[in-house]
């Protein structure tokens, strides 16, 4: 019997979340989902799938309180984009917001979750594509 790909849509809110000149950098895949350990060590911006009829907003907003247990201000989306997994089944829609940590004091840090890291020290964190990609919002906003 032939095998048919399934094609599906997703939509992700991502968030650029900044304190003090420090970026927030979430070990999400490893977190999320244990299966993708080839990203090893790497961190990267928090990003969550939003579930079906959910507003990505709500999502980013109860997703950053669970993992750090602050509320972030000034979230605003800065772009919207969408691309084609690398086995081209999954249509994933990205709403990118950025936003300032409430608190001028940085939470506890949980290595193996989250950090804050100086902006001229995300290459040592970071895959330089995913740096490359938030270099762009970083520089203009």
């Amino acid at each position: 019997m032939k095998q048919f790909l399934i094609k599906t849509q997703k939509v992700k809110a991502t968030c650029i979340v900044r304190s003090n000149g420090k970026v927030l950098l979430l070990r999400s895949d490893q977190v999320v989902n244990p299966e993708h350990q080839p990203r090893g060590g790497y961190f990267d911006i928090p990003s969550f799938t939003v579930p079906f009829g959910g507003d990505p907003e709500a999502t980013l907003q109860n997703k950053l309180a669970e993992y750090f247990n602050q509320v972030v201000e000034e979230l605003s989306m800065i772009d919207m984009r969408h691309y084609l997994t690398d086995d081209t089944t999954t249509q994933v829609f990205e709403v990118v917001y950025m936003a300032q940590n409430t608190d001028d004091t940085q939470p506890d840090e949980r290595y193996g979750k989250f950090l804050f890291v100086e902006e001229h020290n995300l290459d040592a964190y970071m895959f330089p594509q995913e740096r490359a990609f938030i270099e762009k919002y970083l520089q203009q906003y």
